[in-house]
């Protein structure tokens, strides 16, 4: 800094001085915003989880697929009837335990899956049912407010159907709440 020896020197400086004083006020905000905009502080990952369960549920040998234990292979968009019929009528939850678990109380997703045939006779099998039923009232576009804090994922699926050695083509139609 110059050595002032006028009177006004000092106010003539600092007058010179706000130009680079707002300046760098301008430069600071803008960091400022920029960073705000980039920092992401929500991510919502309920999309991505429900499609990875809709694909272990397809393509992994304890899920719906057929499986031939001869070959040791998985027929993905076969779907073997029996087995379908199986996980419907025996327990509710036997597909939670049987192609994937996330513990015994699953807080995360649950899933209801039906097969529609040509016939009309549809089979419905649930994944973590008691939390499907919990839900399913919160997705409702009917419900006072609005959604809730789960969203529905709704996927249909065209397949053929395995009963004994007759294949016939239907619909997997999966309504995935997480």
């Amino acid at each position: 800094m110059k050595k002032i020896n006028r009177k006004g020197g000092i106010s003539e400086e600092i007058i010179l001085f706000i130009p680079k004083i707002l300046f760098l006020t301008a430069a600071l905000f803008a960091v400022v915003i920029l960073v705000k905009v980039f920092i992401i502080g929500v991510i919502d990952v309920r999309q991505p989880e429900s499609s990875i369960l809709i694909s272990r549920l397809i393509y992994s040998k304890d899920g719906l697929s057929y499986y031939d234990n001869d070959l040791k292979r998985v027929y993905p968009g076969v779907m073997d009837l029996k087995k379908f019929s199986e996980l419907s009528a025996v327990n509710p939850n036997s597909l939670d335990t049987a192609s994937l678990s996330y513990g015994s109380d699953n807080p995360i997703i649950a899933a209801k899956i039906i097969l529609k045939q040509g016939t009309g006779n549809d089979i419905t099998v649930f994944y973590n049912k008691q939390r499907y039923e919990k839900w399913e009232p919160r997705v409702l576009s009917t419900v006072q407010g609005g959604a809730g804090s789960v969203k529905l994922v709704e996927e249909k699926k065209y397949v053929l159907v395995k009963n004994g050695d007759k294949i016939s083509p239907a619909v997997l139609e999966f309504n995935v709440i997480g």
